[in-house]
């Protein structure tokens, strides 16, 4: 069996799938960003605040298992992604050792569920390495009407009032936050490294405007 035959195999069919849509959402992510949107942080946005390792989340044996696949340390999308990376890695390689070894390729309904197992504790190890790297946006010690009125340097840009990017902002305990914004005026445009002052929030979005000259660094 060659590799193309292999990869594309019926018996191989949802490490395809997990593999076709993981290549899918990075596509449509890295389309995003240069759009000014990205698509990581809609989804977050769309989806209800959870950290399991907060006193105000009602443990079940649910937001334990969330929890433990560290679900609100990293962007869904990312912890997305990882899980179908894993999966497929796992998958293609756990079926390239049995056609290797016994000639054969096991079905894809008893090779999903084998690969599923090792891939959750494998994206929980990768997601546990890649919160560690990856920049919080939000602290809850700092909250959004905390950053009202703080000068930020636009980092992904350029930034309209229909084109949202995002800013570097320091706190009053001097962390570094990533903010969504847009601009507050319709004919406003924010150039990548150009100071803003935030003036406003909502769900995360903060409104832009040029800084005072009294403020400006």
């Amino acid at each position: 069996m060659n590799a193309t035959s292999f990869f594309f195999a019926d018996p191989n069919a949802p490490f395809l799938v997990a593999l076709v849509v993981t290549l899918a959402i990075a596509v449509i992510e890295t389309l995003s960003l240069v759009m000014g949107l990205g698509l990581a942080d809609l989804v977050d946005d769309l989806m209800p605040g959870f950290d399991a390792d907060t006193p105000e989340v009602e443990h079940s044996v649910f937001t334990d298992a969330l929890g433990w696949l560290n679900v609100g340390k990293v962007p869904f999308l990312v912890l997305l992604l990882l899980f179908l990376g894993c999966f497929t890695v796992i998958g293609y390689g756990f079926q390239l050792f049995i056609s290797g070894s016994m000639g054969i390729l096991l079905p894809a309904i008893v090779a999903g569920p084998l690969a599923l197992i090792p891939a959750l504790p494998a994206t929980r190890l990768a997601s546990r390495a890649i919160a560690k790297i990856l920049p919080r946006e939000e602290t809850y010690a700092v909250g959004d009407e905390d950053m009202v009125g703080r000068l930020a340097a636009v980092s992904l840009g350029p930034v309209t009032r229909r084109r949202h990017g995002k800013a570097k902002v320091t706190d009053a305990h001097g962390n570094i936050h990533f903010v969504r914004i847009r601009a507050a005026e319709k004919a406003k445009s924010y150039q990548i490294s150009q100071e803003v002052l935030l003036v406003s929030h909502e769900r995360g979005l903060f409104d832009v405007i040029a800084p005072p000259e009294s403020l400006s660094s």
